[in-house]
């Protein structure tokens, strides 16, 4: 993936342009169908068990689910109308975003990111991993890759 830099402008109105082989549009459609991963009631207000079951947890997890539905929403609209985001043009697919957009997706591949950590048992990245992965473990081991892999490809960009 590579950003094509755009003429200045307001950056709140600046296109964000990434030329993507269509190996690269592939992964990340494909990734994005995993949202979302993380569960709403593995948000707490506390560790305090008794605070698990209090009526502000339970609007937390109503807030979380409320939010996830708005993002998935949008993933639709991409996945029903990918060329309203991804064109071709002389020959190359781009993907074009506005800052908001961009925004969102990024928050979107966060989710599969810390989801495929936390559904992985929230192993500690600093140690040496264990040989073998259970093939159930193994998308999940995947997902939390490629999204991390794509969040810093779209922020290298933009920085």
């Amino acid at each position: 993936m590579k950003y094509l830099p755009s003429p200045d402008k307001d950056p709140s109105e600046r296109l964000l342009v990434f030329e993507m082989d269509v190996r690269e549009e592939t992964l990340l459609l494909s990734l994005l169908r995993f949202y979302p991963v993380m569960e709403n009631k593995h948000h707490r207000l506390s560790k305090d068990p008794k605070i698990a079951t209090t009526a502000e947890q339970r609007l937390l997890e109503e807030s979380m689910a409320q939010h996830q539905e708005a993002h998935r929403r949008k993933l639709d609209d991409l996945f029903h109308g990918p060329q309203r985001f991804f064109k071709e043009i002389q020959g190359e697919r781009r993907l074009i975003l506005v800052g908001d957009q961009l925004e969102w997706l990024l928050q979107v591949l966060n989710d599969i990111r810390v989801g495929s950590w936390v559904k992985l048992g929230c192993p500690d990245l600093e140690k040496e991993a264990p040989a073998a992965v259970a093939p159930a473990d193994g998308r999940y081991l995947q997902a939390m890759h490629l999204s991390g892999q794509f969040q810093m490809a779209f922020l290298e960009a933009v920085k």
